[in-house]
Protein backbone atom coordinates (compact mmCIF):
# COMPACT_ATOMS: atom_id res chain seq x y z
CA UNK A 1 0.00 0.00 0.00
CA UNK A 2 1.25 3.61 -1.03
CA UNK A 3 -1.03 5.59 1.52
CA UNK A 4 -4.65 5.70 3.12
CA UNK A 5 -6.46 9.14 2.61
CA UNK A 6 -9.98 10.12 2.92
CA UNK A 7 -11.23 6.32 4.09
CA UNK A 8 -9.70 5.14 0.31
CA UNK A 9 -6.42 2.88 0.14
CA UNK A 10 -4.00 3.34 -2.92
CA UNK A 11 -1.53 0.32 -4.11
CA UNK A 12 1.16 0.29 -6.58
CA UNK A 13 1.29 -2.93 -8.58
CA UNK A 14 3.76 -3.71 -11.02
CA UNK A 15 2.84 -4.95 -14.27
CA UNK A 16 3.66 -8.41 -14.02
CA UNK A 17 1.12 -8.43 -11.69
CA UNK A 18 -1.63 -6.92 -13.21
CA UNK A 19 -3.38 -10.41 -14.30
CA UNK A 20 -4.85 -10.83 -10.77
CA UNK A 21 -6.82 -7.44 -10.80
CA UNK A 22 -7.18 -7.50 -14.47
CA UNK A 23 -11.02 -8.51 -14.37
CA UNK A 24 -12.26 -5.74 -12.62
CA UNK A 25 -9.95 -2.79 -13.49
CA UNK A 26 -10.87 -3.68 -17.18
CA UNK A 27 -15.07 -3.44 -15.65
CA UNK A 28 -14.17 -0.56 -14.33
CA UNK A 29 -12.39 0.97 -17.09
CA UNK A 30 -15.47 -0.14 -19.54
CA UNK A 31 -18.00 1.35 -17.24
CA UNK A 32 -15.76 4.81 -17.19
CA UNK A 33 -15.42 5.26 -20.51
CA UNK A 34 -18.88 4.04 -21.72
CA UNK A 35 -20.41 6.61 -19.84
CA UNK A 36 -18.12 9.16 -21.54
CA UNK A 37 -19.83 7.54 -25.27
CA UNK A 38 -16.12 6.17 -26.11
CA UNK A 39 -16.14 2.90 -24.43
CA UNK A 40 -14.48 -0.57 -26.42
CA UNK A 41 -18.11 -2.14 -26.66
CA UNK A 42 -16.60 -5.37 -24.33
CA UNK A 43 -17.58 -5.61 -21.15
CA UNK A 44 -14.05 -5.40 -19.90
CA UNK A 45 -11.69 -2.50 -21.27
CA UNK A 46 -8.26 -4.31 -21.36
CA UNK A 47 -5.17 -4.43 -24.02
CA UNK A 48 -2.17 -6.20 -24.41
CA UNK A 49 -0.12 -3.67 -23.03
CA UNK A 50 -1.34 -3.77 -19.74
CA UNK A 51 1.36 -5.60 -18.80
CA UNK A 52 4.20 -3.09 -19.96
CA UNK A 53 2.82 -0.81 -17.05
CA UNK A 54 2.68 -0.40 -13.63
CA UNK A 55 -0.68 0.43 -11.68
CA UNK A 56 -2.20 2.48 -9.30
CA UNK A 57 -5.31 0.60 -7.94
CA UNK A 58 -7.65 2.91 -5.39
CA UNK A 59 -9.76 0.65 -3.22
CA UNK A 60 -12.50 2.08 -0.72
CA UNK A 61 -11.79 -0.65 2.49
CA UNK A 62 -15.08 -0.24 4.22
CA UNK A 63 -16.64 -1.59 1.36
CA UNK A 64 -13.96 -3.47 -0.88
CA UNK A 65 -14.87 -2.00 -4.15
CA UNK A 66 -12.62 -1.14 -6.09
CA UNK A 67 -13.02 3.10 -6.72
CA UNK A 68 -10.33 3.67 -9.55
CA UNK A 69 -7.06 3.09 -11.49
CA UNK A 70 -4.80 4.60 -13.83
CA UNK A 71 -1.48 3.07 -15.48
CA UNK A 72 2.35 4.43 -15.28
CA UNK A 73 4.86 3.78 -17.25
CA UNK A 74 8.15 4.89 -16.43
CA UNK A 75 10.97 5.25 -18.33
CA UNK A 76 14.68 6.59 -17.06
CA UNK A 77 16.55 8.96 -19.47
CA UNK A 78 18.97 7.35 -21.39
CA UNK A 79 17.41 3.56 -21.32
CA UNK A 80 18.81 1.62 -23.84
CA UNK A 81 17.05 1.51 -27.01
CA UNK A 82 16.24 -2.01 -27.46
CA UNK A 83 14.76 -1.52 -23.98
CA UNK A 84 12.42 1.21 -25.08
CA UNK A 85 8.79 0.04 -25.40
CA UNK A 86 7.27 0.02 -28.60
CA UNK A 87 4.12 0.51 -29.77
CA UNK A 88 2.77 -2.94 -28.53
CA UNK A 89 3.93 -1.82 -24.84
CA UNK A 90 3.20 1.78 -24.66
CA UNK A 91 -0.13 3.49 -26.19
CA UNK A 92 1.88 6.97 -26.17
CA UNK A 93 4.31 5.37 -28.56
CA UNK A 94 1.32 4.17 -30.68
CA UNK A 95 0.15 7.39 -31.14
CA UNK A 96 3.10 8.76 -31.65
CA UNK A 97 5.98 6.82 -32.87
CA UNK A 98 9.34 7.90 -31.84
CA UNK A 99 8.14 9.63 -28.73
CA UNK A 100 9.92 7.54 -26.57
CA UNK A 101 13.09 7.73 -27.93
CA UNK A 102 13.06 11.07 -28.32
CA UNK A 103 12.09 11.82 -24.77
CA UNK A 104 14.40 9.15 -23.25
CA UNK A 105 17.27 11.07 -24.60
CA UNK A 106 15.92 14.11 -22.74
CA UNK A 107 14.91 13.32 -19.30
CA UNK A 108 13.24 10.91 -16.92
CA UNK A 109 9.85 10.68 -17.77
CA UNK A 110 6.59 9.20 -16.83
CA UNK A 111 3.25 8.18 -18.96
CA UNK A 112 0.03 8.29 -17.55
CA UNK A 113 -3.20 6.74 -18.96
CA UNK A 114 -6.40 4.89 -18.25
CA UNK A 115 -7.07 7.00 -15.91
CA UNK A 116 -10.77 5.64 -14.74
CA UNK A 117 -13.17 5.77 -11.39
CA UNK A 118 -16.08 3.88 -10.58
CA UNK A 119 -19.63 5.94 -11.23
CA UNK A 120 -20.21 6.83 -7.27
CA UNK A 121 -16.63 8.17 -6.62
CA UNK A 122 -16.46 10.40 -9.76
CA UNK A 123 -19.19 12.35 -6.70
CA UNK A 124 -16.28 12.45 -4.55
CA UNK A 125 -13.56 14.93 -5.67
CA UNK A 126 -11.06 13.22 -3.17
CA UNK A 127 -11.23 10.19 -4.93
CA UNK A 128 -9.71 11.37 -8.64
CA UNK A 129 -7.63 13.69 -6.17
CA UNK A 130 -6.00 10.36 -5.01
CA UNK A 131 -5.25 8.61 -7.99
CA UNK A 132 -3.58 12.20 -9.14
CA UNK A 133 -1.44 12.96 -6.18
CA UNK A 134 -0.16 8.93 -5.82
CA UNK A 135 1.20 9.63 -9.52
CA UNK A 136 2.81 12.69 -8.66
CA UNK A 137 4.40 11.57 -5.52
CA UNK A 138 5.18 8.59 -7.25
CA UNK A 139 6.78 10.27 -9.61
CA UNK A 140 8.20 13.43 -7.73
CA UNK A 141 10.04 10.94 -4.97
CA UNK A 142 11.48 8.70 -7.43
CA UNK A 143 13.63 10.98 -9.96
CA UNK A 144 10.94 12.09 -12.83
CA UNK A 145 9.61 15.13 -13.25
CA UNK A 146 7.97 15.29 -16.87
CA UNK A 147 4.60 13.73 -17.03
CA UNK A 148 2.72 13.07 -20.05
CA UNK A 149 -0.69 11.79 -20.66
CA UNK A 150 -3.68 11.41 -23.12
CA UNK A 151 -6.94 13.19 -22.22
CA UNK A 152 -9.96 12.00 -24.30
CA UNK A 153 -12.36 14.18 -26.00
CA UNK A 154 -15.61 12.62 -27.04
CA UNK A 155 -16.04 15.57 -30.09
CA UNK A 156 -18.71 13.12 -31.32
CA UNK A 157 -20.86 15.01 -28.43
CA UNK A 158 -20.36 18.31 -29.77
CA UNK A 159 -21.45 20.43 -32.82
CA UNK A 160 -18.41 21.56 -35.36
CA UNK A 161 -18.48 25.05 -33.95
CA UNK A 162 -17.73 23.49 -30.24
CA UNK A 163 -15.34 21.56 -31.07
CA UNK A 164 -13.56 24.35 -33.22
CA UNK A 165 -13.87 27.02 -30.25
CA UNK A 166 -12.87 24.34 -27.84
CA UNK A 167 -9.54 22.34 -29.89
CA UNK A 168 -8.48 25.95 -31.70
CA UNK A 169 -8.43 27.71 -27.91
CA UNK A 170 -5.95 24.75 -27.38
CA UNK A 171 -3.86 24.86 -29.78
CA UNK A 172 -2.74 28.63 -28.61
CA UNK A 173 -0.66 30.23 -25.77
CA UNK A 174 -1.66 30.20 -22.85
CA UNK A 175 -3.26 25.95 -23.03
CA UNK A 176 -0.36 25.13 -25.65
CA UNK A 177 3.29 24.45 -25.11
CA UNK A 178 5.89 25.31 -27.87
CA UNK A 179 8.50 23.24 -27.21
CA UNK A 180 10.22 20.73 -26.97
CA UNK A 181 8.68 19.90 -30.23
CA UNK A 182 7.57 16.12 -30.11
CA UNK A 183 7.08 13.90 -33.29
CA UNK A 184 3.92 14.35 -35.46
CA UNK A 185 1.02 12.28 -34.07
CA UNK A 186 -0.03 8.99 -36.19
CA UNK A 187 -3.05 10.37 -37.14
CA UNK A 188 -3.09 14.29 -36.60
CA UNK A 189 -6.42 16.37 -36.23
CA UNK A 190 -5.59 18.70 -39.80
CA UNK A 191 -8.52 21.03 -39.78
CA UNK A 192 -6.92 22.27 -36.18
CA UNK A 193 -3.56 23.36 -36.33
CA UNK A 194 -1.09 25.22 -33.93
CA UNK A 195 -1.29 28.71 -33.60
CA UNK A 196 1.29 31.09 -31.85
CA UNK A 197 -1.00 33.83 -31.01
CA UNK A 198 -2.31 33.91 -27.10
CA UNK A 199 -6.13 33.13 -27.29
CA UNK A 200 -8.16 36.19 -25.69
CA UNK A 201 -9.15 34.06 -23.00
CA UNK A 202 -6.55 33.38 -20.40
CA UNK A 203 -7.56 30.22 -18.19
CA UNK A 204 -9.44 27.03 -19.05
CA UNK A 205 -12.69 28.28 -17.02
CA UNK A 206 -13.24 31.04 -18.18
CA UNK A 207 -12.94 29.01 -21.68
CA UNK A 208 -15.48 26.62 -20.77
CA UNK A 209 -18.27 29.13 -19.57
CA UNK A 210 -17.61 31.11 -22.86
CA UNK A 211 -18.07 28.29 -25.23
CA UNK A 212 -21.14 27.59 -22.80
CA UNK A 213 -22.58 30.87 -23.29
CA UNK A 214 -21.81 31.19 -27.14
CA UNK A 215 -22.49 28.11 -28.61
CA UNK A 216 -23.79 25.34 -26.63
CA UNK A 217 -25.07 24.68 -22.95
CA UNK A 218 -23.94 21.37 -22.83
CA UNK A 219 -20.47 22.04 -22.94
CA UNK A 220 -18.10 20.83 -20.09
CA UNK A 221 -14.40 20.61 -19.93
CA UNK A 222 -13.43 16.81 -19.73
CA UNK A 223 -12.86 16.28 -15.92
CA UNK A 224 -9.31 14.46 -16.51
CA UNK A 225 -8.17 17.97 -18.70
CA UNK A 226 -9.69 20.42 -15.93
CA UNK A 227 -7.16 18.09 -13.25
CA UNK A 228 -4.19 18.50 -15.91
CA UNK A 229 -4.66 22.50 -15.88
CA UNK A 230 -5.53 23.23 -12.69
CA UNK A 231 -3.39 20.60 -10.43
CA UNK A 232 -0.35 19.97 -12.91
CA UNK A 233 -0.46 23.38 -14.52
CA UNK A 234 0.04 21.30 -17.62
CA UNK A 235 0.00 22.26 -21.26
CA UNK A 236 -1.08 20.99 -24.17
CA UNK A 237 1.33 19.08 -26.90
CA UNK A 238 -0.88 18.26 -29.71
CA UNK A 239 -4.18 16.15 -30.33
CA UNK A 240 -4.90 13.44 -32.57
CA UNK A 241 -7.80 10.72 -33.52
CA UNK A 242 -7.97 7.58 -31.61
CA UNK A 243 -8.66 6.18 -35.02
CA UNK A 244 -7.52 2.58 -33.88
CA UNK A 245 -9.57 2.85 -30.65
CA UNK A 246 -12.97 4.79 -30.47
CA UNK A 247 -12.27 7.37 -33.20
CA UNK A 248 -12.48 10.45 -30.71
CA UNK A 249 -10.05 12.76 -29.94
CA UNK A 250 -7.40 12.50 -27.65
CA UNK A 251 -5.37 15.64 -26.25
CA UNK A 252 -1.72 15.28 -25.19
CA UNK A 253 -1.14 17.34 -22.26
CA UNK A 254 2.54 17.32 -20.72
CA UNK A 255 3.18 18.53 -17.29
CA UNK A 256 6.74 19.77 -15.65
CA UNK A 257 6.61 19.07 -11.90
CA UNK A 258 10.13 20.99 -11.32
CA UNK A 259 8.24 24.13 -12.41
CA UNK A 260 5.01 23.90 -10.24
CA UNK A 261 5.27 25.91 -6.87
CA UNK A 262 6.54 24.44 -4.16
CA UNK A 263 3.84 24.56 -1.70
CA UNK A 264 1.66 23.19 -4.63
CA UNK A 265 4.30 20.62 -5.11
CA UNK A 266 4.32 19.93 -1.14
CA UNK A 267 0.66 19.60 -1.34
CA UNK A 268 0.96 16.32 -3.72
CA UNK A 269 4.02 14.58 -2.57
CA UNK A 270 3.87 15.78 1.61
CA UNK A 271 1.81 12.85 2.31
CA UNK A 272 2.92 10.16 5.05
CA UNK A 273 3.09 6.75 2.82
CA UNK A 274 5.51 4.01 1.88
CA UNK A 275 7.94 4.18 -0.54
CA UNK A 276 6.99 0.80 -2.10
CA UNK A 277 8.18 2.76 -5.38
CA UNK A 278 11.61 2.45 -4.09
CA UNK A 279 11.51 -1.64 -5.21
CA UNK A 280 11.17 -0.93 -8.92
CA UNK A 281 14.09 -0.75 -11.32
CA UNK A 282 13.09 2.47 -12.95
CA UNK A 283 13.26 4.68 -9.40
CA UNK A 284 15.67 7.36 -9.63
CA UNK A 285 15.47 9.04 -5.97
CA UNK A 286 18.11 9.52 -3.56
Amino acid sequence: MLFRLDGLELHLIPGEKFEAVADAVGTLRESTYRQQLSGSGNTRDLDDRDSAYDHLILLEPSSGALAGSARLQFIPQFMAAEELPGSQQSYLEHVYPGIKAMLAQQTNHVEIGRVALAPRFQRQPHSLMALFRGGLLIAAHSGFSILHGLVSYNHFAHNDAVNAAFLSALMRPPYRRTSPALPSPRHPINAIQPDNTPHPIGNVQALELAIRQDHSEDFRLPVLLRQYFNLMEAKVCDLSLARDFNQITEILMAADLSRLPKDRLAFFIDVDHQPVYQQFSWYRGK
